[in-house]
């Protein structure tokens, strides 16, 4: 592994140790996703922790006996019908569809996070290409105000607490992650960089500036799991990874490793569970629980 590694080599929750470098497999709770309650049973097995969004956690039901991760929500502030103000200092993001209205604003996301997460991110606020001249400065400011704030405020010592670095091109991923350089967060996150992905050389020089200016504090980027991706990033100094690839791909009937045109058509929610399954052992690089290796290739719904 490369020496540009964090020197922490885990991290301690109060529901167990995650090792990096770590793939967390992203889940939903609630109705909308049926293919992730299929898959989660198996998720201890496959992985250190698992990855959930604020709106999701908010349905959750159960512990999974894996540290959960818990992130801001702060993707909502991409939707048609938001609206990310500043309020105080602090940036909130309004969400009006139809009749109903929510507000999102730091102290709501710490609060929830520290009564159920074992893992939480700073409230923050990602800047589509498309607008990063208009808005990626204003979204900037305040993802580092609602990060100062989150650390000041929060009240459980035994969740560690991950800033949220965001940013639209080199410079701006730097500045914001010097900002926060000085304040006592557990870790850090980088966000934004999923639309992206493709410009691998503006991936690769954001990711190595953030570790740059935190060399030794867990480094998490969020939503960049395809697997030739996950290793080059934990090759210069990635500790975590979560992404929902793995299931999205079997949602579709594919499997990693096979060309986009070679899917299986009609799949059965079993068949769709049993590739999610092999998706993320590939991506996690473990083996799949006993059994399952046997027929997640080559399965035959008949």
């Amino acid at each position: 592994m490369n020496q540009i590694l964090s020197k922490q080599k885990s991290i301690v929750t109060r529901s167990g140790t995650i090792n990096f470098p770590a793939y967390i497999p992203v889940t939903t709770f609630g109705r909308k996703y049926p293919l992730d309650d299929l898959i989660r049973p198996f998720l201890p097995r496959l992985s250190n922790a698992v990855m959930v969004s604020l709106h999701y956690a908010k349905q959750s039901k159960e512990r999974l006996g894996v540290p959960m991760m818990v992130d801001s929500g702060g993707f909502a502030s991409l939707f048609k019908w938001a609206l990310v103000e500043e309020r105080d200092g602090l940036g909130v993001i309004t969400l009006s569809e139809l009749e109903e209205s929510e507000l999102i604003t730091p102290e709501s996301v710490l609060s929830f996070q520290e009564d159920i997460a074992d893992i939480a991110f700073t409230l923050d606020f990602p800047i589509p290409p498309t607008r990063a001249v208009e808005d990626g400065e204003f979204r900037v400011k305040l993802t580092i105000a609602n990060a100062v704030w989150a650390i000041k405020n929060r009240r459980r010592r035994d969740m560690p607490l991950y800033a949220c670095i965001q940013g639209w091109d080199v410079p701006s991923y730097l500045g914001c992650a010097e900002k926060l350089s000085d304040h006592p967060f557990e870790g850090v996150a980088i966000g934004g960089l999923v639309p992206r992905a493709r410009d691998h050389d503006l991936v690769m020089e954001v990711v190595k500036k953030v570790r740059s200016v935190f060399p030794n504090k867990p480094l998490h980027v969020f939503g960049l799991g395809q697997p030739e991706m996950v290793k080059k990033l934990f090759e210069i100094g990635v500790d975590s990874i979560d992404s929902s690839s793995y299931v999205k791909m079997a949602a579709d009937g594919r499997s990693w490793g096979t060309p986009e045109t070679d899917k299986v058509l009609d799949c059965s929610p079993l068949r769709r569970m049993h590739l999610a399954l092999g998706n993320l052992a590939t991506a996690s690089q473990r083996a799949l629980p006993l059994g399952l290796g046997q027929i997640t290739f080559g399965y035959s719904d008949k």
